[in-house]
């Protein structure tokens, strides 16, 4: 008995070291392929216009083709293309010259202070004219602001206060702050944007830092015609400028700038004429770009609800390469932006969701969709909203990924907008499942809301959710908080956001399933997804569609 007990013993460390590996799971190995490829040095960081973001696209359109999508382009392809015109200065330096209601004439230099747009025509140009002072420069007849009303802008500069008032939902104030400006004061017959800065936004964003924008290219949206797209297209003017120049074109008005800026503080501040004139001196070339949408469709199965479609949408493009210049890169140094997470992995994730859903189509149609220019101000999503390749109006649902924190396991999951429709729930639902939490926006100042491609198609009436991975770990902890924190930190539109960062694919893989099931679930849905009663942009934009009563909070 104790020479077999020895031998079975002694036999044991045999058999456990011949024991087969964990099976490794191919979804992982499928969606890191996937992120290698389009964020290799070989794709130059994917900027718009460029042949590695060209070979992203196809990359994308090839993997639709082998899985019998349909083309959703334009004319029966894989593309949509969409065209940019790109302003860069002509000139070695650039001017505001200011008179002041105290009788001074003062200079700015672009980049000192004042942070200067190029315009939007070839040449030399010098713009002049007086200036208004419209307090935040909001309008919106559902919310009873009107910062316009009874002014004289034809022929003037609008000078405009930065944000919106403390008090307002912070999604709402965003979607003020970044669309009514620029309309409102086009209509008005404005030359352009003059924008002085808030107490907060000082605050937020010291001058220091928000200064170096000022030599940047403009991208704006070109439509068919050839003519400019977007919110205050054709305004000729956009600037800022820094507190000590605000102060003094404030000189000699109906209020100190001081005095408007403590006003502010508090809410709403009154409009008024200012004294004196603004004058811009710049010189502007032009770049016409194009650049691809990847669309492909999968047919919905029913009758009935096939004529409905669900879109997954994910951003292609990221930053390009580091421009050489006095402080760039040193000769050797890396150069490229990969944009491995940002959006290598939310584009994986679209991808992969296409792979499992053709395996079983929904009762709805799906979408899926690849933008361009994201990063440029999600011009693309917005071109395709203006100029959908289908039928707007059959869209019921978006769903958008961009850039997942996929360095950590992650516990739950966030729905930017989940709270504002019933595509909450379902979400809820599918994270449930895989016994992952749903958490709540963990900063509701920051208005992500707004900020990524889900938002042009909100402005259509389609219930919209921006899902990303939570700050919760699978063992209750913060942990993916912490990894969140460290990208943003070291590698956010960075050269670091490559494929050699601590990717955890097997998170990447779950947050695939998660994904493919949140689409299904909406595909196969028994109603399309509605806004919620007295939603702020379900009532703006979808006044008339069907509402769902808003659960009770718990």
């Amino acid at each position: 008995m104790i020479k077999r007990t020895f031998l079975v013993s002694a036999a044991l460390p045999l058999i456990a070291a011949a024991a087969p590996a964990p099976k490794a799971d191919p979804l992982a190995a499928s969606f890191r392929a996937h992120v290698a490829f389009l964020a290799d040095d070989l794709l130059e960081g994917r900027g718009i216009g460029s042949q590695g973001h060209e070979i992203a696209a196809n990359y994308i359109a090839q993997h639709f083709a082998r899985l019998g999508l349909q083309p959703a382009g334009d004319k029966g392809t894989w593309f949509q293309r969409v065209n940019f015109a790109e302003s860069r200065f002509a000139s070695e330096g650039e001017t505001a010259v200011m008179e002041t209601g105290a009788g001074k004439t003062i200079t700015l230099e672009n980049g000192v202070g004042l942070v200067l747009s190029p315009g939007d025509l070839a040449g030399p140009e010098s713009i002049s004219g007086e200036m208004v002072f419209v307090g935040y420069g909001l309008q919106d007849k559902s919310q009873g602001i009107d910062d316009f009303a009874g002014l004289d802008l034809k022929g003037k500069y609008a000078v405009v206060l930065s944000g919106a008032p403390d008090g307002m939902n912070s999604e709402v104030a965003a979607h003020l702050a970044r669309t009514s400006k620029g309309i409102a004061a086009l209509q008005a017959g404005a030359l352009g944007l003059i924008t002085v800065r808030t107490l907060k936004e000082a605050a937020r964003l010291p001058w220091e830092k928000f200064a170096p924008r000022a030599r940047l290219p403009r991208r704006v949206l070109l439509g068919p015609d050839g003519q400019a797209l977007g919110d205050g297209a054709g305004l000729k003017v956009r600037a800022s400028i820094d507190d000590a120049a605000a102060a003094a074109i404030f000189a000699g008005s109906a209020m100190s700038f001081a005095d408007v800026q403590a006003a502010a503080a508090k809410g709403p501040v009154k409009s008024f004429p200012l004294q004196g004139r603004f004058k811009i001196n710049r010189a502007t070339k032009l770049e016409r770009i194009s650049s691809p949408n990847v669309l492909g469709l999968l047919p919905g199965t029913d009758k009935t609800l096939a004529a409905e479609i669900v879109v997954i949408s994910a951003h292609s493009d990221h930053v390009g390469v580091k421009a050489v210049g006095s402080s760039g890169p040193k000769p050797g140094e890396d150069r490229i932006f990969n944009g491995a997470m940002d959006n290598a992995s939310g584009t994986a994730t679209m991808m992969e969701a296409a792979t499992a859903l053709v395996k079983a189509p929904p009762k709805r149609s799906v979408l899926f969709l690849a933008t361009t220019a994201e990063e440029s101000g999600l011009l693309g999503a917005d071109y395709f909203s203006r100029q959908p390749t289908v039928d707007v109006k059959r869209i019921v649902a978006d769903v958008n990924i961009d850039m997942p924190i996929l360095t950590c396991d992650f516990g739950d999951v966030v729905a930017f907008g989940g709270d504002r429709s019933t595509l909450g729930p379902t979400v809820a639902a599918a994270a449930k499942a895989m016994k992952l939490g749903l958490s709540p926006d963990p900063q509701p100042e920051e208005a992500v809301f707004t900020r990524s491609d889900h938002y042009p198609f909100v402005r259509k009436g389609v219930p919209s959710v921006f899902l990303k991975t939570g700050w919760t770990d699978t063992k209750g902890g913060m942990a993916c908080k912490d990894a969140e924190r460290a990208f943003r930190l070291n590698s956010y539109h960075e050269v670091s956001d490559q494929l050699d960062l601590p990717f955890d694919w097997a998170a990447a893989a779950k947050w695939s399933r998660l994904n493919t099931d949140i689409i299904r679930r909406i595909a196969n849905g028994t109603a399309a997804p509605r806004w919620y009663e007295g939603d702020y942009f379900g009532t703006a934009f979808a006044p008339t569609a069907p509402k769902a009563p808003k659960p009770k909070a718990r």
